[in-house]
């Protein structure tokens, strides 16, 4: 899609010395945390010198007037629609000249220190191209930390959820205290370097949403930079709060199987659909007996279209 098409628009700041981290926040219909997760970052603290640019989505839950009413400071790229989490987020990217960037999603909380931590760790560190910490629940228990990257067992064990019945939190690894190089991190909260973006290149765009961040990790990791995770930064992450778990698992899945197409070759991805379009089939035949329970017509309708549309990916991703 064009900027033409998009009518983007671009407050631009003035001039000034370069900040030490541009934050990057693309918002979809999210005022009601975009709003206190704003506030955090102006009020938290933060020692490091930043500018915060959201990349609008084209809202319509006044999501935009509340960011003139009351965020003055904050730069506003606005889309028609939504483009898309990956273009977004490079609209926003490319609208600022941080020597970091920090993409982070509008349904977090954080205080300064934990924003700190990254930075100061990228400045002790020239080889390390991004960096993340832990992401708890609202009521602070451990959500998600670190992973590597997808395996075609990692991905029975997840579409089968043994995997979160043997380990809380699967895929990721559970908590920890010890500093790690890793494979990738949530871009919930993801400090970049940006001079590792210029090497590498940008979100690749064609995932819309999902999977886009694995992906530029792993072309980190393969042009030589470290990927690390820090125990000592956390922020809150509500999560999930931009579309229901229907809609969400096609997406999902869809990044899943774009990941291995572009990354791990014919084999892999033709094993990983074959996996994916049989265990879609099986829930299927499953949730079809939810239609003798008359309290779970609807969701049984949802999980018939959901798992029919995986199924319809797994036989022809574009």
């Amino acid at each position: 899609m064009s900027e033409t098409t998009d009518k983007l628009k671009f407050q631009k700041r003035g001039g000034g010395e370069t900040v030490d981290m541009s934050i990057v926040l693309v918002c979809w219909n999210n005022r009601t945390y975009l709003d206190p997760c704003l506030k955090s970052l102006y009020e938290g603290g933060l020692k490091s010198s930043f500018d915060v640019v959201v990349v609008d989505n084209g809202s319509t839950d006044g999501s935009q007037q509340m960011l003139i009413e009351k965020y003055k400071d904050v730069k506003i790229i606005q889309n028609e629609g939504n483009v898309g989490l990956g273009r977004a987020s490079n609209q926003g990217i490319e609208a600022t000249d941080g020597r970091y960037v920090l993409l982070f999603n509008n349904d977090t909380l954080v205080d300064g220190p934990a924003l700190d931590v990254l930075v100061e760790y990228l400045d002790a560190h020239p080889d390390v191209g991004a960096t993340a910490g832990k992401l708890l629940n609202p009521d602070g228990s451990f959500q998600s930390g670190y992973a590597p990257f997808s395996t075609l067992l990692e991905e029975f064990l997840i579409a089968t959820h043994i995997g979160e019945m043997l380990w809380p939190g699967y895929p990721s690894h559970g908590d920890s205290n010890e500093i790690r190089e890793t494979g990738w991190m949530s871009s919930a909260c993801l400090l970049i370097r940006r001079s590792a973006l210029d090497q590498v290149g940008l979100l690749d765009e064609s995932y819309f949403i999902y999977g886009d961040e694995a992906d530029l990790q792993y072309r980190l990791k393969k042009a030589g930079w470290k990927v690390v995770f820090l125990p000592n930064s956390s922020i809150i992450h509500f999560g999930g709060r931009s579309m229901d778990r229907w809609k969400r698992r096609k997406m999902v899945y869809r990044g899943k199987m774009m990941f291995y197409k572009k990354n791990y070759g014919f084999f892999s991805t033709l094993m990983l659909r074959l996996m994916f379009f049989v265990m879609s089939l099986l829930k299927l035949l499953v949730w079809c007996f939810g239609f003798l329970v008359p309290s779970r017509n609807d969701q049984a309708k949802k999980e018939l279209r959901s798992n029919l549309d995986v199924m319809g990916l797994c036989l022809n991703l574009k």
